[in-house]
């Protein structure tokens, strides 16, 4: 892509910092004492994991954060999207920052501490669809999960 946004917290625990890589979705972090970068672990949605593939949309710049327990790392992620069986292909070519195809937004969430990882599934409104482009996230006090996307209502788009 032609800029490099990222969002990464420092962590005191272990002295680390952590990030996400965008169409991976490893996290990894980078230990200032000995300036090492360790993976920890593939926080992509369990259904990208079954597939083997990367995220269609390169979710990851804005969409990750440490929520209000300074312990528990909140990511949004994509999972494939299937119909009759079979998964809807992306483009093989695309510009920069697009979307590579359609995708289900998905919340991962993963205990730094005791090393879970959890798979809340795909995220939807109360009229079936799911947010689109969205590239953004921030956790409240009570741990409700905000985000902006795109959606679409009366066959018009918006970011909201």
């Amino acid at each position: 892509m032609a800029y490099n946004w990222r969002q990464i917290f420092w962590f005191a625990p272990h002295n680390c910092f952590y990030g996400i890589h965008g169409n991976s979705g490893y996290l990894f972090r980078f230990n200032v004492d000995d300036h090492k970068i360790e993976l920890i672990e593939r926080l992509t949605s369990i259904p990208s994991k079954r597939s083997g593939m990367f995220d269609q949309f390169t979710y990851g710049y804005l969409g990750f954060v440490l929520g209000p327990d300074q312990r528990t790392i909140y990511y949004l992620t994509g999972a494939p999207m299937y119909e009759n069986g079979s998964r809807v292909l992306g483009k093989q070519n695309s510009a920069k920052g697009e979307a590579k195809g359609m995708e289900h937004l998905q919340l991962i969430t993963y205990d730094l501490i005791d090393q879970k990882y959890k798979d809340h599934g795909p995220i939807f409104f109360k009229n079936g669809e799911g947010p689109l482009y969205v590239n953004s996230i921030a956790v409240g006090f009570d741990c409700k999960v905000y985000f902006m996307g795109r959606i679409t209502e009366n066959g018009t788009a918006r970011i909201d």
